[in-house]
């Protein structure tokens, strides 16, 4: 059964973030062990630290726009919120976590300080167009030091590394394996 346009409009209202959720978290989590392998063990340092603590991500995902910007980018806010309502319209399965549509992952650079690591990417969908993304810098948080640290940290961590800012402390940066591309599916991601 769908729902109606009330029940629409309540459950689009719901919304904290559009993104691109990488279909195997598996397969991106070998990739980013490939990446580290040959690594010298200051380079590896980081990483070695956030997989022994556990402090890798489980899932992983390009926020494509977050509520908190939807002022600053409202044409990209309205373009998914009509995707998302478009999609509720035909769905039948009750399932609100529907695909809005399909995209790949394309890496490029592995970025981190002392307290963060993400992967600086493009975000493509269907044809490979851009998929329009409210960030700066579009990215996978890949881990981070502790839990008082939070995953949108990566955007100022880029921002600073693409300026070369150091002032915070030292960034550094890995090429990614060439060659490598993530599936993954345009998701809304509802509060609660």
């Amino acid at each position: 059964m769908s729902l109606s346009k009330g029940d629409q409009e309540d459950l689009s209202d719901q919304v904290v973030y559009f993104s691109l959720r990488l279909s195997s978290p598996v397969a991106f989590a070998s990739a980013v062990d490939k990446a580290f392998a040959d690594a010298d063990s200051e380079e590896a340092l980081f990483y070695r630290y956030l997989k022994e603590n556990n402090r890798i991500q489980s899932e992983f995902h390009v926020t494509l726009i977050h509520a908190n910007d939807r002022a600053t980018h409202p044409e990209i806010w309205e373009k998914y919120k009509a995707e998302f309502k478009d999609t509720l319209s035909r769905e039948d399965s009750g399932d609100y976590a529907s695909k809005l549509g399909s995209g790949e992952v394309l890496p490029d650079q592995v970025v981190w300080d002392q307290r963060i690591m993400a992967l600086a990417v493009r975000a493509t969908g269907k044809g490979g167009e851009p998929l329009p993304c409210a960030n700066a810098n579009a990215h996978i948080t890949i881990g981070t030091a502790n839990d008082s640290i939070k995953a949108f940290e990566s955007n100022d961590l880029l921002k600073r590394w693409k300026e070369g800012d150091q002032s915070k402390g030292s960034i550094r940066s890995t090429d990614f394996p060439r060659g490598c591309a993530f599936e993954g599916d345009v998701r809304a991601n509802i509060a609660g």
